[in-house]
């Protein structure tokens, strides 16, 4: 925190790489712990080469802005710069979505064998345009259906090694799960929230496999409530010094809750490099976050 204070928030870069190498590298499965092989100087390059990005869309919409100031009718350059402005950042999604994950999941390593993500910005603009569209269109209720079929679109596009993940899911169900969660956290003044969570996490984990065999989550509400309300109470009376405590707290919580019902076939699995995976998406993710903060 302090050197990203003093060097004016890029040392955020090295910061969170070294968070997730720490979570990664105390993350043990099957008596081996994963690793992160990220380094904060290619996140800095790839938020500098979207920041290079971002200016240069800018600059482009500006002038457009400019010369349509001469045509004579009111507003009409001020429109059609809010709608540019929109479409460029509907399109960024699905580069941010698919480039991120690439990223991610290639400097992810498990057993000297590196995760993978072989999703296409095409495929993933194509299920956000129609998920974006028709939640907005029926006020929200799409949004269960939206959310299953990105899922299972980014979950089986992931992999390990040469072995995809394999999910299943039903828009339908999900829409039960939200709408019993969005009328019981009102009827319990937000209480019910962590029950709610802990039928997102359980279902989402319950529905993914690996070589065929299912995940297995059993959270509880319960717990979630609890570790919640401790995490906050550490946070609250050490004036926020226990942050990282009460982070790594949750994340076991969460963690551990998450099993396989089968022992993974090794011996079938393969190296699969990904050479097309760089953090420029991750920049732009980091830039919109950074954006987000200053307007807020």
């Amino acid at each position: 925190m302090f050197l990203t204070v003093v060097t004016l928030g890029i040392y955020s870069f090295w910061a969170r790489t070294n968070v997730q190498k720490f979570m990664a590298e105390n993350l043990e499965w099957a008596g081996e712990r994963f690793s992160f092989h990220g380094t904060g100087k290619e996140r800095f390059i790839g938020f500098l080469k979207a920041l290079g990005i971002f200016i240069v869309l800018y600059i482009g919409i500006y002038i457009i802005q400019t010369i349509l100031a001469y045509i004579p009718i009111p507003y009409f350059g001020m429109i059609v710069g809010y709608l540019l402005t929109l479409g460029v950042v509907l399109a960024l999604v699905p580069i941010i979505v698919v480039g991120g994950r690439k990223y991610l999941t290639s400097r992810t390593g498990y057993r000297n064998l590196r995760f993978g993500f072989d999703g296409k910005i095409l495929e993933v603009a194509k299920i956000y345009g129609k998920g974006i569209l028709l939640t907005i269109i029926t006020l929200g209720i799409y949004y269960p259906w939206f959310f299953a079929e990105k899922e299972a679109y980014i979950q089986s596009k992931t992999r390990y090694g040469n072995t995809n993940f394999g999910f299943s899911a039903e828009g339908k169900e999900i829409f039960f799960l939200y709408l019993k969660g969005f009328l019981l956290s009102i009827v319990t003044l937000g209480i019910y929230y962590s029950w709610f969570l802990a039928d997102i996490q359980n279902y989402i984990w319950n529905r993914t496999s690996f070589q065929g065999k299912k995940f297995r989550s059993d959270i509880t509400g319960g717990k979630i409530f609890v570790n919640f309300l401790i995490a906050y109470l550490i946070i609250l009376f050490t004036l926020g010094i226990g942050f990282a405590w009460a982070v790594v707290r949750l994340t076991k919580l969460f963690i551990e809750s998450v099993s396989l019902e089968a022992e993974v076939d090794f011996s079938t699995i393969s190296a699969q490099p990904d050479a097309t995976a760089n953090a420029t998406a991750e920049g732009l993710e980091a830039l919109a976050e950074t954006l987000e903060a200053f307007l807020s």
